[in-house]
């Protein structure tokens, strides 16, 4: 008797880890979910995507460049300083500071900022390792943000973006929960060689 009930209980079980697993999304979908998150932001804001890099490199206020090769939107509200000892170059470690960084999840409301110097007394740091791709992101920026690095061929020390980062592109703790994010303002605050 006690093996029969045994049996049964292990067999409920069974079906309903099954099922359970049938639920999970796919990699696929997760993407679709993000395309939708990220075209519903874009309209909700009247934000005009451009393919190509406008030669002058100025933006209109609206005006958002998507990256072909990472995905990531960004709009330069100032370029900051560009002679060459203050643009990023391999091996450079870049200072960031950021305010309006909104998760693109139903759960998530707050904004977040590192600007308050009081609360957030260090920036956000990385080594710059050159142009950002799909392939190079987990090796060339593990452990930050990769989207960060996308606009600095653009921009110098104190340059300031507006970004959308696809969560493929986000910090560690964006890309395990498959949520993207948006900056209202990436400060690039130092570039030191």
């Amino acid at each position: 008797m006690k093996k029969s009930i045994y049996i049964i209980l292990s067999l409920i079980a069974i079906v309903i880890l099954s099922s359970s697993c049938n639920k999970r999304k796919t990699y696929a979908d997760l993407l679709k979910e993000e395309n939708k998150a990220i075209d519903k932001f874009i309209s909700k804001n009247k934000l005009v995507v451009i393919d190509n890099f406008p030669r002058n490199g100025v933006f209109k206020d609206n005006e958002f460049f998507r990256d072909p090769a990472t995905g990531v939107y960004y709009n330069i509200m100032e370029v900051g300083d560009t002679i060459n000892t203050k643009k990023a170059k391999d091996g450079s470690e870049v200072h960031v500071r950021f305010k309006g960084l909104k998760y693109f999840s139903k759960n998530d409301t707050l904004e977040y900022n590192n600007n308050d110097p009081i609360r957030s007394p260090f920036p956000e740091t990385f080594v710059y390792r050159g142009p950002v791709t799909m392939l190079n992101r987990s090796r060339n920026y593990p452990g930050t943000t990769a989207g960060w690095a996308v606009p600095l061929e653009h921009v110098g020390r104190n340059g300031k973006v507006r970004m959308i980062i696809p969560f493929n592109m986000g910090a560690p703790s964006d890309q395990q929960a498959y949520t993207p994010t948006y900056y209202d303002v990436v400060h690039y605050t130092g570039i030191d060689e």
